[in-house]
């Protein structure tokens, strides 16, 4: 299995791998029991369940939401998940997140994280990259993916994932949580906004304060909108922002809309 952590051998290496040509959709009998009340569901049914089981997934950030997204994933079956993240656990993320123990303590996340969710499905890939996504790796770590899920907390990170994401025309999931509220939308330049036709030089950021809930929350509902994405429904917040205000269990969403003149996604949208 690919698998990185730290910095070594960055240089002219590649996350696609022979394990990235042997992601399949035909389901075995087990994965059809195991995935029986998905499948059950109507507008669903096996053709959905497998064009996700031959996806693969950039996960950017193993905090609390990323956790909580990477469990549903998994559990949901997606074929494979590459999860980014170079820092380490502390006595903190335990508040909010169920991946981590107090034996973790001071270890790297996404080395922990590839250990704890493959126990979760064996029939999927998991792949811990324990680095900071930059300009320099950003395009290698999405090669081979379907999709990009940004909840990492450093706005840098966030710009170079928009960038790779309207380069190679892929959707990004983009949520932030703090304090007791969420927000969540799916950027994808073409059919949309990108990040920053919405906030030049300024994503979408949580605040330190966090209700331990929070993550899981807004996780599930990030998970939802990937399956949706991966299965052929399509995306639910393309151009739409939902804001979750766990004060008072209230929900509101604002329209985003394409900006004709960004400097990232523009070109792209001339050509459509």
């Amino acid at each position: 299995m690919y698998r990185r952590n730290g910095d070594h051998g960055e240089k002219g290496s590649s996350p696609q791998t022979t394990e990235e040509t042997m992601l399949t959709h035909n389901l075995s009998p087990a994965e059809v029991t195991r995935y029986s009340q998905q499948i059950a569901l109507p507008q669903w049914g096996r053709e959905a369940q497998e064009k996700v089981k031959s996806s693969r997934v950039l996960l950017v950030g193993a905090g609390g939401l990323g956790s909580a997204v990477a469990f549903n994933l998994l559990s949901t079956g997606v074929g494979a998940l590459r999860l980014v993240d170079g820092s380490r656990v502390s006595l903190a993320d335990l508040n909010t997140t169920f991946l981590y123990r107090e034996r973790d303590l001071g270890k790297v996340k996404s080395s922990v994280a590839e250990r704890r969710l493959k126990e979760i499905n064996p029939f999927v890939s998991v792949e811990g990259h324990g680095k900071t996504v930059t300009e320099n790796n950003v395009h290698r770590l999405v090669s081979g993916c379907q999709l990009i899920i940004d909840v990492a907390p450093e706005p840098q990170v966030s710009d170079y994932l928009n960038l790779a994401a309207v380069r190679h025309r892929l959707p990004l999931i983009h949520a932030r949580v703090g304090e007791m509220d969420g927000l969540l939308t799916t950027f994808w330049a073409g059919q949309g906004p990108c990040l920053a036709c919405f906030l030049p030089g300024a994503p979408l950021n949580g605040k330190p304060a966090l209700m331990g809930p929070l993550p899981g929350i807004m996780g599930a509902l990030l998970s939802l909108e990937a399956l949706r994405i991966l299965g052929g429904l399509g995306p639910a917040l393309t151009g739409r922002l939902l804001a979750f205000k766990g004060r008072w269990f209230h929900f509101k969403e604002e329209q985003l809309k394409a900006d004709p003149s960004c400097p990232v996604c523009g070109r792209l949208q001339e050509q459509n």
